[in-house]
C-alpha cells in the first residue's frame, strides 16, 4: 500500500528561502577582497597553517610556527576543513598566474563557512522571533538583519564573532521556548549544547551575551509579575534544577575536553588566557560609548530599532534585554570593536522587527511620529539607490575612487544600477495596500545590490588590497623558496598576510638570531619594520636589499641572505 506523501513544511520552506537569498547574494563577492582585514587574516592564516603544516593533528592549532591557543578552536577548524589541499599545494605553484588564481579560491573557501553561518543565524533570528512574537515578527526579524550594515559588513568575514552569532542566537532561541513556553528540559539541553559550541568559539563571552540577559529578563518579570496570558505556568524553582544541572553538564562536556588538554600540553596557556582576558590588549583605548554605533549599523531600521525599544511588552522585553544588556556589559572590557555587536544583530533585529509590525497591526490612525518613521525609511532607500551608483560612476567623491584614481563604477553601469533600483523603488512605492511587504521588498534589493557595489568598489582601494601581497609577489619572484623571518623589535608578527601569500610560516628572529645566520642551501628573506619616527633598518652584514612595501604609515623592508 503506498505511504502517503508529506508536503513539506511552510517553516522549513522558509528557512531555506532564506538561507538561499541572502547566501547567493553575497556569496559572490566572498572572492573579490584580498586579505587586508586584521582579525580576519589571523584566522585564515592559523587555518590554513593547519591544513599545510599539520595534516593529522588540529587540536593545537598554531600561528607561525608557535601555538594559538589565545582564543579556542573552533572556527580555525571550520575554516582549515573548508580549505582544500589542492588549494594549499597551488598557493606555492611556480606560476604566478597559478598562485593568484588560488589565492581567489582560497578566498572563497575559507570564507563561504562564516557566510553559512551568517545566514543560518538569521534562521535562528526567525525562530526567536517566533518565540517570543509570532512568525511574522520572525520573518521580517530576519530579513531585518540580513539587511543591516552590520551583517552585511561581518558575516561575509572569517571571523569568530560571526559563527559566534549563529550559536548565541540558537542559544537565545532555546531559552526563550523554556521560560516563555514552559519547555524546560529541550530548552535547557539545546541551550545547553549551544553554549558549548559558543565556548569553544570565543570562551565564556557567550555567558554575558545570553545567560544573563535571560536571568534578569526572568528577575523583572518575576518582580513585576507580567507575563503573557497565554504563557504556560512552568512552575517553582525545584522543577527547573534538574534540567539547569543536565544543561550545563552537556555545556562542559563539549567545551572543557579542549580547555583541559590544552592546560595539560601547553605551558602557559592558564597566562596566555588569563592575560586575554584581564588585561589591556588593544592598540589604544576605545570609547566607553563605543557600542552606540549599533546604532548605525542597523540602518536604514534604526527609527524601527528605538521604536520597537518605547513599545516593548511582555515577551519582546526578553529580546530587548538580550540586544541591550550584553552592550552595556561589554562595554565595561577594556577592547571595544565593532565586531562584537554582531552577536547582538539578532535580539536587535526582533526588537526592530516588533516596532514594525506593530505599526503595521496599529487599528488607530496613525500620528505623525508614525508617518515619519515610514517616510524617513524610504527616504533613506531613495538616497542610497539613486545616489550611491551615480557618485561611484565618477571621481568626484574620493572615497569611492579607486587606488588608480578612477571610479567605482563605468558610467553605463551606474546609470543602470540608478535607474533599475529607482523603478524597483517607484512602484513598490505604489503598494499601498501591503505597504509592509512592498517597504521589506524594496530593502532587501536596495541593500543587497548596495552590497554588491561597495565591494566591488572598496576591493579596488588601498584599504581592500593587501599590503604585503606586492611584497610577497617580489620575493615570489627572487626568491620562491626562501625561509622567512621576522625581525619586528617588539616581537611582534609582521602582518600575516604575508604568511598567507608566500603560503609559509613567518619566523620571528632576534637581532642576535640574524647576526648568527649564515647562508645555506636555501636563501633567507627577512622582513623589518621601520615606522614614522624611525630611520631606514639596517640588517646584519651580509644581508642585502630586496624590496620595500607599505602599511598604513609605516614600512616593511625585506632583506635577503642569498644561498651557497
Amino acid at each position: 500500500m503506498p505511504q502517503p506523501q508529506r508536503s513539506v513544511s511552510p517553516r522549513a520552506l522558509v528557512w531555506v528561502g532564506i538561507v538561499a537569498l541572502f547566501f547567493t547574494a553575497v556569496a559572490p563577492t566572498l572572492s573579490w577582497l584580498e586579505f587586508s582585514g586584521g582579525m580576519e587574516n589571523l584566522n585564515i592564516a592559523t587555518a590554513l597553517e593547519l591544513r599545510r603544516d599539520h595534516p593529522d593533528n588540529w587540536l593545537i592549532p598554531t600561528l607561525e610556527g608557535k601555538p594559538r591557543v589565545k582564543k579556542p578552536p573552533l572556527t580555525a577548524w571550520l575554516t582549515a576543513h573548508a580549505i582544500r589541499p589542492q588549494t594549499v599545494a597551488a598557493m606555492s605553484d611556480a606560476d604566478p598566474q597559478v598562485r593568484d588564481a588560488a589565492a581567489t579560491r582560497l578566498a572563497w573557501e575559507a570564507r563561504w563557512p562564516s557566510l553559512l553561518a551568517a545566514c543560518l543565524m538569521l534562521v535562528a533570528i526567525y525562530e526567536l522571533g517566533r518565540v517570543v512574537a509570532d512568525p511574522t515578527t520572525g520573518l521580517v526579524a530576519a530579513l531585518i538583519c540580513g539587511t543591516t550594515g552590520l551583517f552585511l559588513k561581518f558575516g561575509r568575514s572569517a571571523m569568530i564573532d560571526v559563527h559566534l552569532g549563529l550559536w548565541v542566537t540558537i542559544a537565545n532561541v532555546f531559552l526563550a521556548h523554556a521560560i516563555l513556553k514552559g519547555r524546560r528540559w529541550s530548552g535547557c539541553i539545546g541551550a545547553g549544547v549551544a553554549l558549548g559550541l559558543a565556548f569553544l568559539l570565543k570562551g565564556p563571552i557567550a555567558w554575558v551575551q545570553t545567560l544573563a540577559p535571560v536571568v534578569l529578563f526572568v528577575v523583572v518579570r518575576q518582580w513585576s509579575d507580567e507575563r503573557d496570558p497565554d504563557e504556560p505556568r512552568t512552575g517553582g524553582i525545584l522543577r527547573w534544577i534538574a534540567p539547569i544541572v543536565v544543561g550545563l553538564l552537556l555545556m562542559c562536556a563539549i567545551a572543557l575536553p579542549w580547555y583541559l588538554y590544552i592546560l595539560r600540553t601547553v605551558p602557559g596557556a592558564w597566562d596566555v588566557w588569563t592575560h586575554e582576558a584581564i588585561e589591556e590588549r588593544g592598540e589604544k583605548p576605545s570609547s566607553i560609548l563605543g557600542y552606540l554605533a549599533l546604532l548605525p549599523y542597523i540602518l536604514p531600521w534604526t527609527i524601527c530599532f528605538l521604536g520597537g525599544l518605547v513599545t516593548a511588552r511582555r515577551n519582546i522585553l526578553l529580546a530587548v534585554f538580550l540586544a541591550v544588556l550584553p552592550l552595556v556589559l561589554m562595554s565595561f572590557y577594556k577592547d571595544r570593536k565593532e565586531r562584537y555587536m554582531f552577536p547582538v544583530a539578532g535580539a536587535a533585529a526582533v526588537v526592530a522587527a516588533a516596532g514594525i509590525v506593530t505599526l503595521a497591526r496599529k487599528r488607530e490612525p496613525w500620528n505623525a511620529l508614525d508617518r515619519a518613521a515610514v517616510i524617513q525609511h524610504w527616504v533613506l532607500l531613495v538616497a542610497v539607490a539613486l545616489l550611491l551608483p551615480a557618485a561611484a560612476a565618477t571621481t568626484r567623491i574620493p572615497e569611492l575612487t579607486t587606488l588608480a584614481h578612477a571610479p567605482w563604477l563605468s558610467r553605463g553601469a551606474g546609470a543602470a544600477l540608478t535607474i533599475s533600483l529607482g523603478v524597483i523603488i517607484a512602484a513598490l512605492m505604489l503598494v499601498r495596500r501591503h505597504w509592509l511587504a512592498a517597504l521589506m521588498t524594496a530593502t532587501v534589493v536596495v541593500m543587497l545590490a548596495t552590497h554588491a557595489i561597495v565591494i566591488h568598489g572598496y576591493a579596488q582601494t588601498r584599504a581592500g588590497l593587501s599590503d604585503m601581497r606586492p611584497l610577497a609577489r617580489a620575493i615570489w619572484q627572487t626568491h620562491p623558496d626562501a625561509l622567512m623571518y621576522n625581525a619586528h623589535p617588539l616581537e611582534k608578527r609582521a602582518s600575516v598576510d604575508l604568511s598567507i601569500y608566500m603560503n609559509r610560516i613567518t619566523t620571528w628572529a632576534s637581532p642576535d638570531d640574524l647576526a648568527k645566520m649564515t647562508p645555506g642551501p636555501q636563501p633567507k628573506v627577512v622582513v623589518m619594520l621601520q615606522d614614522p619616527k624611525s630611520p631606514d633598518p639596517v640588517p646584519p652584514p651580509g644581508w642585502k636589499f630586496l624590496a620595500k612595501t607599505t602599511r598604513d604609515k609605516d614600512w616593511w623592508w625585506a632583506f635577503v641572505l642569498e644561498s651557497k
